[in-house]
């Protein structure tokens, strides 16, 4: 197996509270130049949105792939059960990891969709830890670095003042239209107040 010593001793640390030191094209350019072709090809390939697993990929990825995919349907299943709906049609086929029902479960009673997604990041971070130990300077260590820089990068897309700006737009727009409903009523014989 390739050992990347100079790569990933060259690499900034990651804080899963801080903004991400370096973005992915970065990343991906200098593994580009120091790591074999076909370790580039799968680092490239890693993504949060989609959890595709090919023949002969590292055990790294393998492994958070398949916890992500449980903790997905795990979530699935428990929206799915508040709504009354059947979770079936969404869920993937994935291992059963023990805990997961409680790490969901305590991730939806965080309150906010934001608090929600925090909860649950910082529960990704950690499985991201639990993989990268014993990865030294491996393949495995790449991976999980591009994991968590993916999830820095998707945090950091999370940006309250446009969310604010959107639903202060919405909410004008359906005042607006409430406003004018109004005094088309109030306009109308036969339909004062």
């Amino acid at each position: 197996m390739t050992q990347y010593y100079y790569l990933v001793a060259s690499l900034p640390m990651l804080r899963p509270d801080d903004p991400p030191p370096l973005d992915s094209p970065a990343f991906l350019e200098l593994c580009r130049e120091q790591a074999a072709a076909e370790d580039h090809a799968l680092l490239a390939r890693i993504s949060l949105d989609s959890l595709e697993l090919l023949p002969g990929d590292p055990a790294a990825w393998g492994d958070y792939a398949l916890w992500e995919t449980a903790l997905r349907d795990e979530l699935a299943v428990q929206r799915a059960q508040r709504l009354g709906l059947d979770p079936e049609p969404f869920l993937r086929p994935a291992p059963f990891f023990a805990g997961l029902t409680a790490v969901a479960r305590e991730a939806l009673g965080a309150g906010t969709p934001r608090e929600v997604e925090a909860a649950l990041d910082r529960r990704r971070w950690s499985r991201l830890d639990e993989i990268e130990t014993g990865t030294q300077f491996s393949l495995g260590r790449l991976v999980v670095y591009r994991l968590k820089l993916l999830l820095l990068e998707r945090r950091q897309r999370f940006q309250p003042e446009p969310g604010r700006q959107a639903f202060q737009n919405e909410f004008s727009r359906i005042l607006d239209g409430a406003s004018a409903w109004t005094d088309a009523v109030a306009g109308r014989p036969g339909m004062e107040t």
